[in-house]
Order: structure tokens, then sequence, then C-alpha cells
């Protein structure tokens, strides 16, 4: 069943934006035209319209053909779909693609988000056999295989595959959360007074020795922060459902907060730990705690106790390993780049690609001659046959003269023009002077003069008369004149014939 005709418009449209910048044009034009025959505003709606495309290899931007429309799948569910044809489309050769770029392009505004599927990627690109076939098989040399690769064939494989494994999906995808949970709270700040209630203070007096620093046997060494918990838990890989190796690499350091630790200051230490359970501790200590107060005076000043490490690496030490480290690969890819430099196969390889690319670059040369020489030599088959078609008539013609001329040679009284027409030689008489000639001319006038007599006067069988009241007179005057003429040539006649030819009536 043929298709109905695109609008004029449109196919003016569709020539105007191929003819400048498509290399085969006809082929391009033929597909389109073909694939908007069947799904312009009917059958999947698809629509057209030019675009600037920008290339993932090159990023070099280029105004292509678009063809974009929805696929529907159920009624909630629809699948975008954008074609774009480059420039070279169909054929791919070595070192251009033609093959067309397929797209899936989600539509946010009706809550349709993107799924990579088997045959789309996360950035939508669509991805299958016969796309691969295409870019494989559908080369300039390989000739007209229109049949096996077009819009029309590509369209219906995009169907099927959407339909199959849809990619669109009407909730967005959960990201995997690859932020570690919050460190632990440190344990020590339960044994803080509540906020409002002050501390008691002790009856005793502080030494001048003891003015500065506080020991720790007498308020009890700070306890040192729970560890974090790791970065990735059983329970957060679990709710994950993503491997942990397969996961992005953890945050800077600078982005999860240290914890905070006491100072050694004494305005602090006798705020936190003056409490009452602290000054009975105080009062009666243990064997250890009493032998570390009475040696206290003699003992010399103890030393600050160190902060205790902390468990997240310091942004600095950070960066500079990551200086290091990346000057270390810097260093070792530069010498591996030397090195691979220098390796004969290097040039070897690229003596090879030049020689390649020469070959591939003659062997489309001879190809066009090749064609070239078969479309000539189908012309000259074309002209030979012609040649010999006429050749054949003339000699046809040929025969037929011979045989009419021994006919006419043989024949008395009549000449053969043809198989089936003859003409008799009586109706070929020639008057053999003038007076015959003129004679015969005085006697046509006569007989001409007298039909038009008989026209007017109706005397022709199924002819009406011709005289009537309007040209009565115009009549009159007519038969007057033929009638005088008449009345010339009748007596011209009989000079001839009575007087000067002796002709017997």
């Amino acid at each position: 069943m043929s298709q109905p005709p695109l609008p004029q418009s449109v196919s003016n449209w569709l020539f105007n934006v191929i003819q400048p910048s498509y290399l085969y044009k006809q082929l391009v034009y033929t597909h389109v035209y073909q694939f908007l025959q069947q799904h312009l505003k009917r059958n999947l709606n698809f629509r057209i319209r030019t675009q600037v495309h920008t290339s993932e290899e090159t990023g070099q931007s280029e105004l292509l053909i678009n063809l974009f429309g929805t696929i529907v799948v159920d009624e909630h569910i629809g699948v975008p779909i954008e074609i774009w044809l480059p420039f070279t489309y169909p054929y791919s050769d070595y070192d251009r693609k033609g093959a067309p770029l397929v797209y899936v392009v989600p539509d946010h505004a009706k809550e349709w988000y993107l799924k990579p599927t088997n045959n789309v990627d996360p950035q939508g690109k669509f991805y299958h056999p016969y796309l691969s076939s295409w870019y494989r098989d559908c080369i300039e040399v390989s000739g007209d295989i229109s049949r096996t690769y077009n819009l029309i064939e590509l369209v219906n494989v995009i169907c099927q595959s959407v339909r199959l494994e849809v990619p669109i999906v009407l909730h967005p995808p959960v990201p995997p959360t690859d932020a570690p949970p919050k460190p632990a709270k440190i344990a020590g700040e339960s044994s803080l007074p509540p906020r409002g209630q002050q501390a008691p203070t002790p009856s005793y007096q502080l030494s001048p020795s003891r003015s500065a620093v506080v020991s720790p046997q007498s308020t009890g060494r700070p306890e040192l922060p729970v560890k974090p918990p790791k970065v990735v838990s059983p329970q957060h890989t679990q709710n994950n459902g993503v491997p942990e190796k397969y996961q992005r690499p953890l945050p800077l350091p600078q982005d999860s907060p240290s914890p905070v630790f006491p100072t050694a200051n004494v305005a602090p230490v006798t705020s936190q730990y003056t409490q009452p359970h602290a000054f009975e501790q105080y009062r009666s200590p243990t064997p250890q705690e009493g032998l570390g107060s009475q040696n206290y005076h003699n003992a010399p000043p103890r030393q600050l106790q160190p902060e205790p490490i902390d468990l997240v690496d310091s942004i600095a030490q950070l960066s500079v390993v990551d200086n290091e480290r990346r000057a270390s690969l810097e260093n070792l890819s530069h010498q591996f780049n030397n090195y691979f430099a220098q390796d004969q196969i290097h040039y070897d390889t690229q003596y090879i690609n030049e020689n390649i690319q020469k070959t591939n670059a003659l062997f489309t040369q001879l190809t066009r001659h090749n064609q070239q020489a078969l479309e000539n030599s189908k012309n000259l088959d074309d002209h030979i046959t012609h040649i010999s078609t006429r050749l054949s008539n003339l000699t046809n013609l040929n025969q037929e003269l011979s045989i009419l001329h021994e006919l006419n040679n043989q024949a008395q009284d009549k000449v053969i023009l043809s198989n089936t027409f003859e003409l008799p030689l009586d109706e070929l008489i020639i008057p053999d002077s003038p007076l015959v000639k003129q004679l015969y001319e005085v006697v046509s006038e006569i007989k001409a003069i007298k039909d038009t007599l008989n026209l007017i006067s109706g005397n022709f069988h199924g002819c009406k008369e011709v005289v009537n009241d309007k040209n009565l007179d115009v009549c009159v005057k007519t038969v007057r004149n033929l009638g005088r003429e008449l009345f010339w040539l009748e007596l011209t006649k009989n000079e001839i014939a009575s007087n000067i030819m002796n002709l017997q009536a």
C-alpha cells in the first residue's frame, strides 16, 4: 500500500536543509522522506527539526537533522526518542561515522526519569547490535543496502527494545549514599553538671606549686573519645545494595568535624571536675593516689599530658601525601611516555598507519573509477543496442524497396507503393501541352462554380438551402457574379475545345 506524499512545504524544507551540508544527499532525502511518510503526525507521531549536536569524542558542534518523538509504552509511560543524522549518513568509513545516533531524553515535567538498561547507558545513549552492524557493514563500497539499513527499520528496532525493557520510570532512581555516618558522641560529656547548676566549691586551697597545673590523680584523667564507627557499616551496605568495592571514594576529611577535647587550663578543670563525688575521691584516695599526693611536693612538676591523637587525618598531611603521590605518578608517567616514545615500534606503527591511510584512500579512488567505468560500459552497451536496432530497421526497408522495385517493373498499368496500396496510372495523367492544361483548369473552375450554386440553392442531398431573408441580398449578388463568371468560363471552354483543338462533344 502506497503512503500519501508529504506536504510540499515539508519536502521543500527538507531539501533545503540537506543540500548544503550532507554528503549523500539523495540517500538522506529518500530515507527521511520515507520515514516521515509513515511517522509524521501518524503512527509513532515523530517530528523533524534541526538542532546543534556536540560530539562526545571531539567536542565539535554541528547543525544536524533531528527526528524526535515519543514511543508510548502504556497510558502512564512513554519513551522520548531523538535520532540524529550525521553529515556522512548513512555510510561509515575508517575516518567517518555515518550511522545515526539515538538517545533517550526523559521529560522531567511529566515525572519521567531515566533508568539505565542493557541498551541504554546512564547518559541516555541507545546501543543495539543493529547499530553496530550498521557501522560495520554500511560503507560506501558496499553499494546501496538501504533495504537493510534505513530509518524505518531502526525505529522498529528501537520500539521492540524499549518496550521489552523500558528505560523510563515514574520516580527518580535513588543514588547511593556516599557520605560516612556521623561519629559517636564523646563518652565523657555525660559526667558534666547540668546546664544552670553550679558545681560546689571545695573547702581546701591549692598550694602555690599547684596553682598552674592540676594533677591527673586529683581530678581523674579524661576519658578518650569512643572510636567512630566504620565508614561503611554492614547495615549501611545492606540498605544501600551496592558492594563496598564499587562505591565511590569517601569525601575529604574536612567534611567530617573532628571531636573537641578538654584543654589543660586550670579554670576549665576546676569548673568541670570539682563535683561532690570527685571531692570525696580526693579526701580518701587509693593507696597509689595517696602516695602520689604525699610525694607531690618533692617530685618535679609533671608535664602536660599530650592530647589524644585525632583519628581523622589532618588536611595538611593529606594534601602533602596527595601532592607527593601525584608528583610520583606524573614522574612515572613521564618516564613511561619517554620510554615508549623512543621505542622503534612507535615509529613503525606510525609508518604503517600512514600506509594504511594511503592504501584506503587509493582503494576508495580506484573503487570510484571502477564504478565510473561500469557506468560507461553500460552506456556503451545501450548505444550499441540502439545502433543495432536502427541498422536492422534500415535492412528491412532496403529489402522492402527491392521487392517493390521488382513488382513495379512487372506491372504495366499501376504503381505499387506498398504491399497494401496500389495507384492506377489513369489517375496520374499529365497534360501534354499548355492548352490542354488550360482546358483542364477551366473545366475544374466550371465544376466548382456549379457546385457552389447547387450548395446555395440546397440541391445537395442532406444540405439545407443557404438563402434566407437575412442574407437574400448577399446571395443574389454572389449568384449573379458566379453566373457571369460561369458564362465566360463556358465560352472559353467551347473556344478551346471546338475551335482550337477541334474536339467533339
